[in-house]
């Protein structure tokens, strides 16, 4: 029996009926979906059994370490002052904007014990940013660090309480005691929205992707799933029980590398170390000798990043010498992993099982997935189509195209977002009777392996975080002295891709490269700032239907480049 069969049975066997991980067809909002039968109602009902691992460590940043009991109770405690002196609850929205940090976290679990909706605001992102994700969502309050509340405190006239880097919270200048508080779950139904996330599309301005707790229940339902899987094939093929193998298992414990406000971040670290009891450890920035560091003293088992932490990390001079034989996994997020890093993560972590998987924001990071002997029998995939996962590969009229053949992926499954919020022209063009259309190219084999080709939107995915070229050039197109302006991508070793903006200037005019990337830094994240500009002397070419044609404009690039 080859591998993905066995793993395929194990799964199979984990969903049948009266099994952990049993499958059900429900209807919901008119569309059939398999759903898990015994996802909880809520995401507070996860954050309250969480309170079982007690003296646990559950988050380490420097010095500072909170066990599962401490760091639980404080989140009560917060909520219960959001409950009381500013009515959050169901249909509330509360922004959280601030760097990754144990208040991050405390705010988050906060928000969901609640009921109110967590709106999670790019900590990253300029002033003007934040701003419009803060108003266009409507939120009733912000909790954020002072270098946040600092940027928005002129335009957001709503209650906003400050995170101080020492673990306390402020409102109004008075400090909340948020030391102790017994847990309670609150009301929220499934349906109901429990995170909106920001992403982007043609128009530029980002779109709040709306989560409910149906769907983020479902991706770690689906998380422990698969893992239930891997430990028991493991353990067949060591001739142990697959209870006591995982008993004797040290705690997970995972190094922060995306941040919370990212779908990685919040659903595939936070709460999946949260429901399982893990520990996470929160760098302040990402420095590979510190990582190694923290991998060491911490017992990291688990290191999930873009492809270019991974490079630092193997180019480190400390890697010779550094003890990383914690490591059981290594995840490649954001983006497929180049072969060769594949292959050096194979030969300097054999400890480790590599995995990689396909998802987007849209769809709770969740589509496919991999993990070691899965994930190696086709590397070049982006994964298999997880379980309760409908995929169809559509050809331009929508209809399923067969295997092997090349088309967009549309997505049907509980993992999918409610939609966009307060954007119902983009709701209309991203779905299609259930089906949710993800932008993206490729095809489906005969073992549910999907393969990436293309990406029908322009996006460059730059270390694992999305740059929308639309944002770039809506806000480099208002510099003086340009006629139009276009963003691409171009292949970069360390980053996966990097952003390079295409410039025509108005005639007679000249334009200093310098002077546009400095008009950028204050209204875009400065992960967002293109790598390179491209001036052209006269107008870009364009398709038969006018749309600039970027094909010639990075050929254009290259022949320069070689120049």
């Amino acid at each position: 029996m080859s591998v993905l069969t066995e793993i395929d049975r194990i799964r199979s066997y984990l969903s049948s009926p009266g099994q952990p991980f049993e499958f059900i067809e429900a209807e919901i909002g008119g569309v059939t979906l398999t759903i898990y039968k015994n996802l909880p109602r809520n995401l507070s009902q996860m954050i309250v059994e969480a309170g079982r691992f007690g003296e646990r460590t559950f988050l380490v940043a420097g010095a500072r370490r909170l066990n599962y009991g401490e760091a639980l109770s404080r989140s009560a405690s917060l909520a219960a002052w959001l409950r009381k002196s500013h009515a959050a609850g169901r249909g509330v929205r509360v922004a959280i904007a601030m760097r990754n940090s144990p208040e991050w976290v405390i705010a988050f679990l906060a928000i969901q014990l609640t009921g109110a909706t967590a709106v999670l605001v790019n900590s990253r992102g300029s002033g003007d940013e934040v701003a419009y994700a803060l108003h266009d969502t409507e939120c009733a309050i912000l909790i954020a660090d002072q270098a946040r509340a600092d940027a928005v405190s002129a335009g957001f006239q709503r209650p906003i309480i400050i995170a101080s880097p020492e673990g306390d919270f402020y409102d109004e200048g008075v400090a909340i005691d948020v030391i102790s508080a017994e847990l309670f779950k609150s009301d929220a139904e499934p349906d109901d929205p429990a995170i909106i996330m920001f992403t982007s599309g043609t128009t530029g301005r980002p779109k709040g992707a709306v989560l409910n707790h149906r769907g983020v229940a479902t991706f770690l339902f689906g998380m422990r799933h698969n893992g239930a899987a891997y430990l028991a094939h493991a353990a067949a093929a060591l001739g142990l029980d697959p209870q006591a193998m995982a008993t004797g298992l040290p705690q997970m414990a995972t190094l922060a590398i995306f941040p919370l406000f990212h779908v990685s971040g919040v659903s595939a670290v936070l709460m999946a170390s949260l429901i399982n009891g893990g520990k996470i450890v929160i760098m302040d920035r990402w420095d590979p000798a510190a990582a190694l560091e923290l991998i060491a003293r911490e017992r990291i088992t688990s290191l999930q990043g873009p492809p270019s932490i991974f490079w630092d990390v193997l180019h480190c001079p400390d890697f010779v010498s550094a003890d990383i034989g914690s490591i059981t996994n290594v995840g490649i997020g954001g983006q497929a992993t180049p072969p060769n890093l594949l292959e050096q993560l194979v030969r300097y972590f054999p400890k480790a099982a590599p995995g990689g998987g396909f998802g987007m924001t849209e769809t709770n990071g969740a589509i496919a997935a991999g993990t070691g002997a899965e994930y190696l029998a086709n590397p070049g995939a982006a994964g298999r189509i997880l379980p309760g996962v409908e995929v169809r590969i559509a050809d331009e009229h929508g209809s399923a195209r067969d295997l092997g053949q090349v088309g967009e992926i549309w997505v049907k499954s509980a993992l999918v977002m409610a939609g966009y919020w307060n954007q119902p022209e983009a709701n209309v063009a991203a779905f299609t009777d259930g089906w949710f259309k993800t932008g993206d190219i490729g095809y489906l084999d005969a073992d549910r392996f999907i393969t990436i080709v293309d990406r029908k939107k322009d996006v460059v995915i730059r270390g694992g975080e999305n740059i929308y070229c639309a944002e770039l050039e809506r806000v480099f197109q208002e510099f003086p002295g340009v006629l139009e302006v276009a963003a691409f991508g171009a292949p970069d070793e360390r980053w996966g891709e990097r952003a390079v903006l295409a410039v025509a200037p108005l005639p007679g005019r000249t334009l200093n490269a310098d002077e546009i990337l400095a008009f950028g830094r204050p209204r875009l994240a400065s992960y967002k700032i293109p790598s390179e500009i491209l001036f052209t002397e006269t107008p870009f070419a364009r398709s038969a239907i006018g749309k600039i044609d970027k094909v010639a404009l990075r050929q254009r690039f290259w022949a320069t480049l070689r120049e």
